[in-house]
């Protein structure tokens, strides 16, 4: 390994990944659309920073063991065992096929937030304590927003999120 890369593992964080070794870009691509809105800069610099190699995997719905090596091959670094990559990122992202039934009392489309180069994770949060029980948050993103639907069910939300369609991934936040 090039003791001035990171090495790359399920926890190395797409960012660092890529600053790191650019020419894997496409390659990270390859396994799911989801990665191809790695091709926005902003993206880049806010998402990627804080989203790690096995969370991206589970968004992408690729499998880590298979994803890590392809990088690590590429990048000219020997294969890990599959015991060092773990499957469970303990984040359970249910992909519903519809919205759930709460009425939606708040929606935020987290978009223009992350083109203008800022992190939605405050604005989201901050709606998020506002909701009583029975209402439910709607906020719009580019991308599965893994990080922060980490975050809420750790604050004790019930997350739901619709497949990606059309550039956009609708989540919603109700309080238990």
């Amino acid at each position: 390994m090039n003791r001035n890369k990171t090495d790359i593992t399920p926890d190395t964080k797409v960012g660092e990944l890529l600053d790191d070794y650019p020419e894997l870009e496409s390659l990270l691509r390859r396994f799911s659309p989801a990665f191809s809105a790695l091709k926005n800069p902003v993206l880049r610099k806010t998402v990627a920073r804080v989203t790690s190699l096995q969370q991206a995997a589970k968004v992408g719905n690729a499998d880590v063991v298979e994803m890590v090596n392809a990088l690590r091959k590429e990048a000219g670094l020997a294969a890990l065992e599959d015991r060092f990559c773990s499957d469970d990122t303990g984040v359970e992202v249910p992909v519903a096929d519809k919205a759930p039934d709460t009425r939606v009392t708040h929606t935020l489309d987290v978009r223009p937030l992350i083109q203008a180069g800022e992190h939605p994770k405050e604005a989201v949060l901050s709606l998020a304590g506002r909701l009583q029980k029975g209402e439910c948050l709607l906020f719009i993103a580019p991308f599965p927003p893994l990080p922060l639907i980490d975050l809420l069910k750790k604050k004790g939300f019930t997350v739901t999120m619709l497949a990606p369609h059309d550039g956009a991934v609708h989540t919603f936040v109700e309080r238990r």
